[in-house]
């Protein structure tokens, strides 16, 4: 299994999304700084180019992605990637993003309290 470079936090928000052939809205179910998981009653097909306007939890202004793809889509799950998002939105990203996720103490390390081989 292929390991994520940037956490992926849980995460339930609104999302309203224009593309080409539709304006909507659904629900970010995560998200990372590269991208995230959107549900809707829109369907939406892989290869899909939209903007994205979503408000994260705690946060009073919408963030907008100027352009997102499909990467994937599954009923109505799809999952988004970040192509062009300014750089204050990219840091209101990844500043929610690591509100989110706790550092790793040495304490919790997978391999703490194992013997070495």
């Amino acid at each position: 299994m292929e390991e994520r470079r940037f956490p992926r936090v849980p995460v339930h928000c609104p999302v309203v999304f224009v593309g080409t052939r539709t304006v909507s809205k659904g629900t970010v179910t995560n998200c990372s700084v590269l991208g995230c998981t959107v549900e809707s009653t829109t369907i939406l097909r892989k290869g899909d180019y939209l903007e994205l306007t979503l408000t994260l939890p705690e946060t009073e202004v919408p963030i907008g992605v100027n352009l997102a793809t499909v990467r994937w889509a599954l009923g109505g799950k799809s999952g988004l990637e970040f192509v062009v998002v300014g750089l204050e939105e990219r840091a209101r990203i990844r500043a929610f993003i690591n509100d989110q996720t706790e550092p790793l103490h040495p304490w919790q390390s997978p391999t703490a309290g194992q013997e070495m081989n």
